[in-house]
């Protein structure tokens, strides 16, 4: 069940990637110029990264 779930939240997240202006990129929900602390730079979308692992 769990995979399902994620299976459905990278569309999502390439759909709001798309609506942020070129130099911008999407992070936490908002179009920002770079990824903030704790995200990895991914091309126009920032991933959140667990450091505690």
């Amino acid at each position: 069940m769990t995979v399902l779930a994620l299976l459905g939240v990278a569309p999502a997240r390439a759909q709001y990637a798309a609506s942020c202006p070129p130099p911008k990129k999407f992070a936490a929900g908002a179009c920002v110029a770079a990824c903030p602390a704790g995200y990895e730079d991914q091309g126009r979308v920032c991933v959140y990264r667990n450091m505690s692992r």
